[in-house]
């Protein structure tokens, strides 16, 4: 779909530049190197690592660009862009020192979202909620004075990192504890005992007890209330995930053996008053599908909460398609809470730019559109010396090497979104390109999927906001997702995946495409196809649903709707290829019939709506136009007409099928490129269907109005039904049959074509 916007856009005589780019970086290349060796990353030796990463999404790579170009994609090819390539990470690592210099981002000690499985920070788009099994724990507590209050907690394991015990200040059970201490039921190293009993208006009264315990940090809402009241975090969960000195006996034990432990302590102290399993959403991390951690960690952060109103002023001057899809940004920015944070400690994602000095005072960036790796080299020339906390340029590294002391390089790498949202300034021309960068910016489109936009397309705007205060798009095409044919998300867990390739190779040299998914209540499903290809794919996304909506992806639908359609086309092309194309199509003959001026009528009003629907990015309409009039219309109705003039060597009749048809495949060739270069190429030469201008309505006098063509075809389903009925031929005689007034102009050919007696 991105490439029939593209084309129709040439067609609209657009100067349209379509990248095709690639995104390499990321968690999802190392977790296949991960799982092809059997090895986890930090096994490796770093370079080792990243070359067979490298290795790797090269082969992928490489599937993905026979498949685009299989589909037809117009895109430039000999300008493929790869977020793993030196030139487009050196635009990452600019972006950031810029970004930095300004104040933009920032370094600071903070809860972090963090996956310990996979050993890095996660941001808040990266986290989604699976239901698992767990166990609601209720644990007696001791208040200073002796008096048993039960707290209900999931997490018994943190009750070694409790800052406050909370509870709602309209609850009246728990009003005499206000004020009062409240002895921790474990052991702890190094920290007070007792904690206080206050308010907070985030308890929720009927969840267990009603009674809170506050850890760092067990959620969000315990960062906050931490944050609120200014109390001092206590860390009792390391970056592999297993608990810390501060929870004594547990030190060392992972997380879920440190809960069981907990229980069973707590059990035998009889400080458990119930145990109930339930199921509770957790959050855990979007790729690794594990339980996340907030944990205290010194990581670099985009800011983005001072300027959210600043980015929805500048996304309203971008035009959304459909303008509903707008509100799925709206809802993300409104829940936007806390910075961005973007360094990761992982391996094959593009390395933070930075050098410190041996006073960890100084930092050194290298000069802008240079790619560095400073885990492993040193700084480049050109290289400036920055202070670290004012952000003042302090000199040239190579002047004051001498000063610096020995340097550490970073050694954490940027959040894969952080080289995603460059996109669009990377293919705009930022920094290497600087005259395309001043016409090509804002962006034209930016296309993609509903479920990413609050990471790319939020992040992308800003990105856009933070360096240039301008809109990243002036259109933004969000699209809706593939669905199984019983409309659920296709994934590996439910088995009901149907892969692209494997459906564009169905009719392939006689191939029938054959496919095995697990339907509901996960009974296997046979699904064949015999016919599709990539036009006839093509045609079914473009024709199957309205942008944003949602879409199932049934291949023996595909073929049964829309295989029909490009057959009536092609036919429509062998008939027409047998009649002499005129030598000049540009000049209206004199002798045009009434059904010529009819039908190139409808044509004009086919092609204005055409036209209004590309001009619009509405590929469904336009889509849908072409396909009623080419196959309804024009096959269906006129060409019945014309059969016998066609065939007597009338001109006018054969001047009115080609100019239509020709014309016809031009609006269609974004859709079915492929389709329509080989039948257009074989009837009127390589040259003769302009890509690049939309055709534009014969103008003709046609003294009536749409109403005609409905009472035509209306007339022509009765005749023929009659026919039917009868059991008659369609091409034999028929009586009894009268002529509307409303239609009489067209009563000689109506008699003709349908031998009416």
């Amino acid at each position: 779909m991105i490439d029939v916007i593209a084309r129709s856009q040439r067609l609209l005589g657009k100067e349209v530049y379509f990248p095709w780019g690639v995104d390499r970086n990321g968690i999802n290349i190392e977790f296949t190197v991960e799982k092809n060796t059997g090895r986890k990353m930090k096994t490796y030796d770093r370079q080792e690592f990243l070359e067979l990463c490298q290795l790797t999404i090269e082969e992928y790579t490489q599937a993905m660009r026979n498949t685009a170009k299989r589909v037809g994609l117009s895109c430039d090819f000999s300008r493929e862009y790869l977020t793993d390539a030196p030139d487009y990470r050196a635009v990452t690592q600019a972006i950031f020192i810029e970004l930095f210099k300004r104040g933009h981002i920032i370094e600071d000690l903070r809860p972090n979202l963090y996956d310990p499985v996979e050993g890095t920070t996660i941001a808040d788009a990266e986290v989604e909620r699976l239901s698992r099994d767990t166990k609601l724990v209720d644990v007696i507590w001791k208040t200073e004075d002796g008096e048993d209050i039960v707290i209900s907690t999931t997490r018994p394991e943190l009750i070694c990192a409790c800052g406050i015990v909370v509870v709602h200040p309209d609850d009246d059970r728990y009003s005499h504890l206000v004020g009062k201490r409240v002895n921790l039921p474990v052991t702890v190293e190094g920290r007070e005992k007792f904690v206080h009993i206050a308010t907070h208006p985030s308890v929720k009264s009927e969840f267990g007890s009603g009674i809170l315990m506050v850890c760092s940090f067990g959620d969000q809402n315990d960062v906050s209330i931490f944050r609120e009241l200014g109390l001092t975090p206590f860390q009792a969960i390391d970056l592999d995930g297993n608990m810390t000195s501060i929870s004594g006996p547990l030190s060392g034990m992972s997380v879920m053996d440190a809960r069981e432990h907990v229980i069973s302590d707590l059990e035998s102290r009889s400080l458990i008053s119930s145990v109930e399993n339930k199921l509770q959403d957790v959050p855990v991390s979007e790729r690794g599908k594990n339980p996340i951690e907030i944990i205290l960690l010194k990581e670099w952060y985009v800011r983005q909460t001072d300027v959210l109103d600043r980015v929805m002023e500048l996304s309203e001057q971008i035009t959304f398609h459909p303008p509903r899809n707008r509100q799925f940004l709206i809802d993300w920015m409104q829940n936007i809470t806390i910075d961005w944070p973007i360094s990761r400690r992982r391996w094959y994602h593009t390395e933070i730019p930075i050098w410190y000095d041996s006073s960890d005072t100084r930092i050194i960036v290298p000069p802008t559109g240079t790619y560095v790796r400073p885990w492993d080299e040193l700084p480049p020339e050109g290289s400036i010396v920055i202070d670290r906390v004012s952000r003042d340029i302090l000199g040239n590294y190579s002047e004051m090497k001498d000063e610096l002391g020995e340097l550490r390089g970073e050694e954490k790498v940027f959040d894969t979104w952080m080289d995603s949202s460059n996109s669009n300034l990377f293919v705009s021309g930022y920094l290497n390109e600087p005259d395309v960068f001043e016409r090509a910016f804002p962006t034209g489109l930016r296309p993609q999927g509903k479920e990413i936009v609050r990471t790319w397309l939020y992040y992308t705007l800003l990105k856009s906001t933070l360096l240039l205060d301008k809109p990243g798009f002036q259109h933004v095409w969000i699209d809706g997702l593939g669905m199984d044919p019983w409309g659920r998300k296709m994934s590996k867990s439910l088995g009901n995946g149907i892969d692209a390739d494997s459906v564009l190779e169905c009719g392939a040299g006689g191939r029938t495409g054959s496919w095995k998914v697990k339907g509901p209540e996960g009974k296997q499903v046979h699904l064949t196809a015999k016919k599709i290809g990539s036009e006839c794919f093509r045609l079914w996304k473009a024709c199957d649903a309205q942008v944003g909506d949602d879409f199932h992806i049934n291949p023996e639908e595909i073929e049964s709707r829309y295989f029909g359609v490009l057959s009536k086309l092609f036919n429509v092309a062998r008939f027409a290829s047998q009649f002499d194309v005129p030598t000049d199509l540009s000049t209206i003959p004199l002798n045009l019939k009434i059904e010529d001026k009819w039908i190139l009528n409808e044509f004009g009003r086919t092609l204005s709506n055409v036209k209004e629907s590309w001009i619009n990015i509405d590929i469904y309409n336009a889509t849908q136009s072409i396909k009623t009039f080419g196959t309804g219309l024009l096959a269906s109705h006129y060409l019945e007409m014309v059969k016998k003039r066609l065939y007597d060597g009338d001109q006018a009749a054969a001047w009115t099928i080609h100019r239509i048809f020709r014309d016809l495949m031009s609006v269609f060739s974004p859709v079915c490129p492929l389709f329509t270069h080989h039948v257009t190429t074989t009837i009127y030469g390589i040259s003769a269907v302009d890509i690049r201008t939309h055709p534009t309505p014969v103008e003709i006098t046609f003294d009536h109005d749409s109403s005609i063509t409905d009472d035509i075809v209306s007339f022509n389903a009765m005749v023929w039904k009659a026919k039917a009925d009868a059991g008659t031929s369609l091409a034999a005689p028929i009586s009894g049959i009268k002529i509307p007034d409303k239609i009489s102009q067209f009563t000689d050919i109506l008699i003709s074509m349908h031998k009416i007696e």
